[in-house]
């Protein structure tokens, strides 16, 4: 008598395929769920950085405004005249705005004034603010450029007194042409959002 031979154990090639398959598609999950935690985290970290940026430039800029002083000012490299206060949306050249603002701290306790002429200017993308270590700079006098904001697809600036503004500002001193008593900035970013700022400028005089 023949007895019957026992089944195969094991797994025929179809469902090893399978089997392979399934795991290929687990691994593939994996990988791509791994990738898209890898750019959240670099994109938050990116934000997180970009947000710090703005917050100084927004402070330093309400800073300097603040503490606005209605003195004449002159770079005696420069063929313009002397003014208080000037303001643009912006030049051609990249100037936005330029005063000379008061309480330059002074730790080194050198011999020298506390007015400080500041200039912001808007170039190639970037707020940049320029200031000299004296309110009327000569050829000699150092300057300062530091890169407030950068990735900027666009900037625009207008200057008001009560009601009425204007995108460019020019004031001499006195009572013929007084300073404006606020500045509005327009920031526009690479991503496309807008963001609208307002300054007093000095005590809004």
């Amino acid at each position: 008598m023949t007895l019957p031979r026992p089944s195969e154990s094991g797994m025929t090639l179809i469902e090893t395929l399978i089997a392979l398959f399934v795991i290929a598609l687990m691994a593939t999950a994996g990988a791509v769920m791994t990738g898209q935690t890898l750019r959240g985290a670099r994109v938050l970290e990116t934000r997180g950085a970009a947000s710090g940026e703005l917050a100084t430039a927004l402070n330093t800029l309400s800073a300097d405004l603040a503490a606005y002083t209605a003195r004449l000012s002159q770079d005696s490299a420069l063929s313009e005249p002397a003014t208080a206060f000037a303001g643009h949306a912006p030049r051609a050249d990249g100037r936005l705005i330029l005063f000379v603002r008061n309480g330059w701290s002074n730790p080194g306790g050198a011999a020298r004034s506390d007015l400080q002429r500041v200039e912001y200017r808007f170039e190639s993308g970037a707020l940049i603010r320029r200031s000299w270590f004296a309110p009327d700079p000569g050829p000699a006098t150092p300057s300062v450029d530091e890169t407030l904001l950068s990735g900027l697809a666009g900037l625009d600036a207008r200057f008001g007194r009560a009601d009425a503004w204007r995108s460019d500002w020019l004031s001499e001193g006195g009572e013929i042409s007084p300073a404006p008593q606020k500045v509005e900035l327009t920031l526009t970013f690479a991503e496309g959002d807008v963001l609208t700022v307002r300054y007093l400028l000095g005590a809004g005089t």
